[in-house]
């Protein structure tokens, strides 16, 4: 059998849609704007929005679910935003909005890793924090917007890299898990391993890959993904996973 080689390639652009949520009406106006006016000036689509309740941001994000960032305050008055964000990881499932926390006190930041926030900011509040968190979704969103190419019975197929939460091997054939769908398609596992190289994917163990994205809990032998699905983490990938996970967790840069 002939086997085509996966490949990755990038998909179109599309607008940014970002929410602030505070209860502090100037604090969502400044970060509104200072998005709105570096976009026009790279001649970027941004679409903002705002809200000042935990009770109206949760409403919205169950309207709207292609949301990009949440710029989300840590004390609202109707709701913790720790709180918050574990809803819309635990209960509503969304994964891909990139929550940025809002907080006049630093001592949030490890207490809030388990929300898997993509970066703080800490007040007061500066243009040019919050153009550098939105300059490094962008970086992101590249990446996000890659696809995996695969060939699956006659056909070719594509799925995006941020949609993919891990490989296992099956045998002759690759299952590939998303967050929607498994799709089982032949190919080797040690190809994969090769030519998978983004920085997301990360080889745990022979006969697996995990997209670190969709990571709730790294133990000493296993890794827990978002579904609670449970990967081993083999011997010969152990110290290479340990001192990830160490550099993942002094990095500012938090997927």
């Amino acid at each position: 059998m002939n086997e085509k080689k996966e490949r990755i390639f990038t998909g179109k652009n599309r607008m940014f849609h970002i929410l602030v949520c505070d209860d502090e009406v100037p604090t969502c106006s400044f970060i509104e704007q200072a998005i709105l006016k570096y976009g026009k000036k790279k001649k970027l689509e941004i679409e903002t929005e705002c809200c000042y309740t935990a009770k109206g941001l949760l409403q919205y994000i169950k309207e709207n679910r292609d949301l990009d960032i949440l710029f989300l305050d840590i004390e609202l008055p109707d709701k913790n935003g720790a709180e918050v964000g574990r809803i819309i990881r635990d209960e509503l499932k969304i994964e891909s909005v990139q929550i940025v926390f809002i907080s006049s006190q630093e001592k949030y930041a490890m207490r809030l890793f388990q929300v898997r926030p993509f970066d703080f900011l800490i007040k007061p509040l500066s243009n040019e924090n919050i153009i550098q968190i939105f300059e490094k979704y962008r970086k992101l969103y590249e990446n996000d917007h890659k696809f995996f190419e695969y060939t699956l019975g006659r056909h070719d197929e594509k799925t995006l890299l941020s949609e993919i939460m891990y490989f296992k091997c099956d045998y002759r054939k690759i299952l590939m898990v998303t967050n929607e769908k498994k799709v089982s398609y032949y190919g080797s596992m040690k190809s994969l391993h090769k030519s998978l190289q983004v920085p997301e994917f990360w080889s745990v163990h022979n006969s697996y890959i995990v997209n670190i994205r969709y990571v709730k809990q790294f133990k000493e032998s296993e890794i827990i993904m978002t579904d609670n699905t449970v990967i081993p983490i083999s011997q010969a990938y152990k110290s290479i996973v340990k001192k990830k996970t160490m550099e993942l967790s002094l990095n500012e840069d938090v997927i």
